[in-house]
């Protein structure tokens, strides 16, 4: 599959999109960008609670604190194979190592793949528009930044 393409959502799930404040996903996001919405990824997936727990179904042993990307890749080929995207054929978790790895090591994080792992993972919104305002360079969520107004002409 291209990178540039988002797999089709399974039966039941809304496509994952950019968050409504900021209107736009950037294929490639900056650097800066990308490095900051790659941790704030990793830091979900290693919180305790439900993103978790769903790549730890596919560990034997776990390491605290410390994200198995074996097991991200493997929720990310099964999403990809329930969805129709692959057959059960394709060894879609090797394929997918080197884009996990980028991901969360904040080296490359591509809007094709933050939807995969907001589909994959079922992330709540808040969590889902946090990432996309992260990797469109808004770390604080602030509103697009508006262009300043040109200068009233002085007063005669």
């Amino acid at each position: 599959m291209p990178a540039s393409t988002a797999p089709a959502a399974p039966s039941g799930l809304a496509p994952s999109a950019p968050s409504a404040a900021s209107g736009r996903a950037p294929a490639v996001a900056a650097p800066a960008a990308a490095a900051e919405a790659g941790r704030h990824l990793a830091a979900l997936l290693t919180a305790p609670g439900r993103y978790r727990t769903r790549w730890l179904r596919h560990v034997a042993r776990a390491t605290p604190g410390r994200i198995n990307q074996a097991a991200v890749t493997r929720v990310l080929a099964e999403w990809l194979w329930l969805g129709g995207e692959a057959s059960e054929g394709d060894i879609l978790p090797r394929a997918l190592r080197d884009r996990v790895s980028r991901a969360l090591g904040g080296r490359a994080l591509s809007a094709a793949t933050l939807r995969l792992f907001v589909a994959a993972f079922d992330m709540t919104g808040a969590d889902e528009a946090r990432l996309w305002d992260l990797l469109d360079g808004r770390p604080e969520g602030d509103a697009a930044p508006v262009a300043a107004a040109a200068p009233a002409p002085a007063a005669r």
